[in-house]
């Protein structure tokens, strides 16, 4: 028969106490008493709530060792049932080893108090089956029992027991103090349940919290590089085309309120001299003469390659419009963009994502660099058939070893590079290179110079490998 089949005396149907002689008639036989107690529903429930580990619960304790002394009881317990023995949450006046252990095996008066559902009262355990074939009555000599089953969510989860080593009859009011501390541990565990609740709710609006918020983050630290390229070309526009004036005037000032907005949302104002993760900008653009390759200059620097609408991208020419978006910002800062693509790679990644991870990775190469320094955006093959790397490389103020291992943590800024950092840049990077399929490596040392490389499997393999890292290029320009 399984447990669901069994007819034992709900909450509500008849009365609440139950004696001994009244009790013994409802009992069916041990092996559907066990499984009714060992239901797997009800087991889940009591464990869930903790009764079925051997923490000190207080409050439980507490109740425990108040019904002992109010009813002059030798010994007291609060008995759960778990799949293989019962657990005694706290018991006090029992001996070892029962005291150390808190576990009993074999069935227990706990399991018909569990069973029945109700107040299980009696008073000579010796005077009929089946409590004189319980097996405490001979191993712990109880020969009277007062049991009060503690509910939550409808199922019993416990019993609050007294027991004592002569027969007893027991009286209205040592009952009544039963059921009532049994009460006040089912308030305890309903309350701990809706602050569980309450705690796992918190929990997962936090997470929605920090993901929107992460969310946010990264979006506006992925327009920074954009933006400030944006900018100065604008700065170079006026410059050499005077007489669009008006027309660049609209475009600056629409570029200037997309800055302030994100200011805003950044949580700071980013003024024209400025703001988060944005060196200063300067009055005027650097000379046109020293701003770099011309756009068909930094073609030339990979083989023509259409870029599909979908499926792999090709990698090196990806990285030349990363290149061209970016040496506005180099010439600014007197720095030297240089370029060796020849991965003729393909990766399955999107396009957007490259473009902003790279410009984020030459925009930090730049914020760490010296005047007069050269940044390196480069691209090959893998000393590993089958794979492609995209590798900046600067040579600026470096990282220690500490602060190498670190550097990919959100939020981590070592405070070295001339313009703020939010500390995002190399766990963005990192999070876009494990998403590909791929990983990022940071090699440092300092005042020498860092180089950060993403390595990923080549959509479109070669037999012919390359150096596993900067290599000899097939083809490179530089800027400056």
């Amino acid at each position: 028969m399984s447990a669901d089949a069994l007819s034992f005396p709900t909450p509500g149907a008849g009365p609440q106490r139950i004696t001994g002689a009244s009790a013994a008639a409802l009992c069916p036989p041990e092996s559907e008493i066990d499984l009714a107690v060992r239901e797997p529903a009800r087991v889940a429930l009591t464990a869930a709530l903790g009764l079925l580990d051997r923490d000190v619960d207080e409050a439980v304790g507490h109740a425990v060792s108040l019904v002992r002394r109010l009813t002059h009881s030798p010994v007291s317990f609060f008995g759960a049932i778990g799949p293989e023995v019962d657990h005694y949450k706290a018991i006090e006046g029992a001996g070892p080893p029962l005291s150390d252990t808190r576990t009993m095996a074999g069935r227990t008066f706990c399991h018909y108090t569990h069973a029945l559902g109700r107040t299980l009262a009696i008073e000579d355990t010796r005077a009929e089956s089946p409590w004189r074939e319980v097996p405490t009555v001979r191993t712990l000599g109880v020969a009277a029992y007062l049991g009060v089953p503690v509910r939550h969510q409808g199922q019993v989860v416990g019993s609050l027991c007294v027991i004592d080593q002569v027969p007893r009859r027991w009286g209205e009011q040592e009952i009544d103090l039963l059921e009532a501390m049994a009460q006040s541990i089912e308030r305890e565990l309903a309350l701990r349940a809706t602050l569980r609740v309450a705690r796992e709710d918190m929990r997962r609006q936090a997470e929605l919290v920090l993901e929107r918020e992460t969310l946010v983050a990264n979006v506006l630290h992925d327009l920074a590089t954009p933006m400030l390229s944006l900018q100065l070309s604008l700065a170079m526009l006026r410059k050499r085309h005077p007489g669009e004036a008006d027309a660049l005037a609209g475009l600056g000032h629409a570029t200037d309120m997309l800055r302030e907005l994100v200011g805003a949302l950044n949580g700071r104002r980013l003024a024209r001299g400025g703001g988060a993760d944005m060196p200063p900008m300067p009055a005027e653009p650097t000379s046109p003469t020293k701003a770099g390759l011309a756009s068909r200059e930094l073609q030339a620097t990979v083989p023509a390659a259409d870029e599909p609408a979908t499926g792999p991208l090709a990698l090196d020419a990806v990285l030349v419009d990363v290149a061209r978006m970016v040496q506005p910002i180099a010439a600014r800062d007197g720095l030297r963009l240089q370029t060796h693509l020849d991965s003729g790679g393909r990766v399955a990644v999107g396009r957007g994502e490259l473009l902003r991870v790279a410009g984020n990775l030459l925009n930090n190469a730049m914020k760490f660099s010296r005047p007069g320094g050269t940044v390196t955006l480069a691209s090959g093959r893998d000393a590993q058939p089958g794979w492609v790397w995209m590798a900046v490389r600067d040579e600026g103020v470096g990282m220690t070893p500490e602060e190498v291992a670190r550097c990919t943590e959100r939020g981590y800024s070592n405070g070295k590079g001339r313009a703020h950092s939010t500390g995002l840049g190399l766990a963005i990077a990192r999070q876009f290179a494990l998403e590909g399929g791929g990983e990022l490596r940071v090699r440092s040392e300092v005042d020498r110079g860092t180089e950060v490389l993403i390595r990923w499997p080549d959509s479109r393999p070669s037999a012919q490998s390359g150096a596993s890292w900067w290599g000899t290029p097939a083809q490179s320009s530089t800027v400056g």
